[in-house]
């Protein structure tokens, strides 16, 4: 549950006249699943005002203390029929405790969405993005060593972060999209999403069906430019540019039959109660 240093400070706030609204819908997660996509395609709609940047993170503590809701409120100032944020951080329970307990006090009503993709796909994206970011260092395998600790296997351990949700809302609030269906049919899948958050499901991205973010330009630092990787200017654009200099591209990891059949194992549980609370038959996975 939330503190009481926390909850005295959300009570304090509601006294005072705020800017802004409170979010109708947040997108989840998961990491790595056409999240930002969905977004910007969401954001297009003249009845949805979504927040820029797309992931707050709000509900992650030490921002939900520091930040306070006159700044949750202050993301949503315009006045479309529905409100929304994609923070994928939230479904990661395994390293963000707490987060469901806090959204639902504050937004018991949500919307919420939850793209799901094939997990070893999903893993294998995560991967490249940790090491082009200068999280992971070593291979895959590495990486798999210890599946509790893993981050790449726990954020694909999808009932399991979806339950942490279950606790506090009802079943008929939260829409699993697949990833896989978004890739192939993004406009039917789009008026899913915008019939379940409760806008004219009618309207069509002039781009819809473009792949927005692409995880396939990553790259990763040379060995002697390692101390310069984090974060060399802030601008992301500049960014950019000088890891195309100081970084190669990162080839796709490769999977040993052992770790394969590690991960296989410990995440059918998960996948089999996905598809069974989705009613999604999920056919295009591997397993």
């Amino acid at each position: 549950m939330i503190d009481e240093e926390a909850a005295q400070m959300s009570t304090n706030e509601s006294h005072r006249p705020v800017a802004g609204r409170l979010p109708t819908w947040i997108t989840i997660g998961a990491m790595k699943s056409a999240t930002t996509s969905l977004h910007r395609y969401l954001a297009e709609h003249p009845d949805i005002d979504a927040s820029e940047p797309k992931e707050l993170d709000f509900f992650i503590e030490p921002r939900y203390s520091r930040l306070g809701m006159d700044w949750y409120r202050s993301q949503f100032a315009g006045s479309a029929l529905a409100a929304g944020e994609s923070s994928v951080n939230y479904t990661k329970c395994h390293k963000h405790a707490g987060v469901a307990a806090r959204m639902h006090h504050h937004l018991p009503d949500v919307r919420l969405v939850y793209m799901v993709r094939d997990p070893f796909e999903r893993i294998e994206s995560h991967w490249v993005h940790a090491v082009g970011e200068g999280k992971l260092r070593g291979d895959l395998s590495d990486a798999l060593a210890d599946l509790e600790r893993s981050s790449l296997v726990q954020t694909s351990r999808y009932w399991t972060q979806l339950s942490c949700f279950l606790e506090f809302y009802d079943p008929a609030q939260i829409l699993v999209v697949s990833y896989e269906e978004f890739a192939t049919d993004a406009q039917r899948v789009l008026r899913d999403v915008l019939s379940f958050i409760g806008v004219d499901p009618g309207f069509e991205h002039p781009k819809i069906g473009r792949r927005i973010h692409d995880s396939s330009r990553k790259r990763r630092p040379l060995r002697w430019a390692i101390p310069i990787w984090g974060d060399p200017v802030k601008h992301p654009r500049y960014r950019r540019y000088v890891r195309r200099i100081v970084g190669r591209p990162i080839e796709p990891p490769e999977w040993t039959p052992l770790d394969r059949a590690r991960v296989r194992e410990y995440l059918e549980p998960e996948v089999e109660a996905i598809r069974e609370f989705s009613g999604l038959e999920l056919v295009e996975w591997s397993m």
